[in-house]
C-alpha cells in the first residue's frame, strides 16, 4: 500500500511539475483587464505578428496550365524577426482539364521554432521557453485559364482562387491563425522566348487577400474584425533544357497598418533530368515580412494529363 502511495505521488508530482503556470504571462500582459478572459483574443492575426507558415503567400501562376501530376517535398528554415522555424513543406499538382483548369494542394505538416524572449512576449506566447513544434496549414487553389496567348488577347490570362484552411495548431503562440484566408486574383503572362529547349516568360498578378483579425485594441492589434489587402506581383520564368529559373517580387498591404504590409523576394531553381528534379528556393522578406526563408527538396513527376 505504501510503495502504491509512494507511485501516485511521483505521477502527481511529474504532472504538477510539467504543467505551466501562466501568472507570468497574466501580469505582463494585464490579463483579464486588457482585452477579456479569452486569452487566444490576445494574439495579432497579422503576418508581422505570427510565425512564417501562418500566412503563406502562393507562388505567382505563369498561367500556363502545368498539365503534369507531381509531388513535391522541401525542408525550410525561415531566419529573422527574432524568430528561427525549420519545417517540412509538401504540395501536389492536380491537372483537372488539359490546358484549362488546374488544382494545387499545400501543407506544412510539421514545423519547429524558438524565438526570442523579446519576440515572444511582443506576440504574447504563452509558451515560457519561446519554443516548440506544432502542425501547419493546409491550403489550396484552382487556377482557371480563360485566354490563351495570341489567341483572343495577346498574353495569357485567367483567375486564381487560393484558401488557407484552418488546420494549423498552437494559435496560443501564435504560429497560426485559427481562421481561414481567402486570395483571389487576374493573373497576366507574356511569352518573349518560345523554342523547343529555351523558353522566357513574363508574369503578373493582381487581386487582394482577405482574412479574419482579432478585435482586441491591444498594441499591435485591431479595431476591426476583418482585414482587406490588395495583392499584386511581377515575376520572370527562364527554362534552359533541364534547368528552370525563376523570381518574383510580391505582396500585399492591409488596411489596419499593424504590420499587414508584407513583401517578398522570391527565386526559384530547378534540375530535372527526369521523373525527378532537385529544388532549391531562396525568399528574402521585405518591410513587415523579415524572415529569409531557404528551401531544398525533390519534385516528383507521376504522369501527364491527357487529352
Amino acid at each position: 500500500m505504501r510503495s502504491f502511495s509512494l507511485v501516485i505521488l511521483f505521477f502527481f508530482i511529474v504532472n504538477a511539475a510539467s504543467g505551466q503556470s501562466l501568472d507570468w504571462w497574466d501580469a505582463l500582459h494585464n490579463y483579464p483587464q486588457a482585452a477579456g478572459t479569452d486569452r487566444d483574443r490576445y494574439i495579432n492575426l497579422s503576418p508581422g505578428y505570427l510565425g512564417p507558415n501562418a500566412m503563406i503567400m502562393p507562388s505567382l501562376p505563369n498561367m500556363i496550365i502545368d498539365n503534369e501530376f507531381w509531388v513535391q517535398a522541401l525542408g525550410q528554415r525561415h531566419s529573422g524577426n527574432g524568430d528561427v522555424t525549420k519545417n517540412f513543406f509538401l504540395k501536389g499538382n492536380f491537372p483537372l482539364a488539359r490546358g484549362k483548369v488546374g488544382l494545387y494542394i499545400t501543407s506544412v505538416p510539421y514545423e519547429s521554432w524558438q524565438v526570442t524572449p523579446k519576440v515572444r512576449d511582443e506576440r504574447r506566447m504563452m509558451e515560457i521557453s519561446g519554443k516548440g513544434s506544432n502542425t501547419g496549414d493546409v491550403a489550396y487553389g484552382f487556377i482557371f485559364k480563360i485566354f490563351e496567348e495570341n489567341k483572343v488577347l495577346p498574353f495569357n490570362f485567367g483567375f486564381r482562387a487560393h484558401v488557407k484552411t484552418t488546420t494549423g495548431s498552437q494559435l496560443e503562440n501564435a504560429r497560426s491563425t485559427d481562421n481561414s484566408l481567402y486570395q483571389w486574383e487576374g493573373n497576366f503572362s507574356k511569352t518573349l522566348i518560345n523554342q523547343e529547349a529555351e523558353k522566357l516568360l513574363i508574369k503578373m498578378s493582381l487581386g487582394f487577400v482577405t482574412w479574419q483579425t482579432n478585435k482586441n485594441g491591444l498594441p499591435g492589434g485591431a479595431d476591426y474584425r476583418q482585414n482587406d489587402a490588395p495583392f499584386y506581383g511581377l515575376g520572370v520564368e527562364y527554362l534552359k533544357g533541364k534547368w528552370f529559373y525563376g523570381a518574383d517580387i510580391s505582396g500585399y498591404t492591409g488596411y489596419i497598418g499593424n504590420r499587414d504590409y508584407p513583401h517578398f523576394v522570391r527565386t526559384q531553381v530547378q534540375y530535372r533530368p527526369g521523373s525527378i528534379a532537385v529544388r532549391a528556393e531562396y525568399n528574402y522578406g521585405l518591410q513587415s515580412w523579415d524572415w529569409n526563408t531557404l528551401s531544398v527538396g525533390v519534385r516528383y513527376y507521376i504522369q501527364e494529363l491527357l487529352d
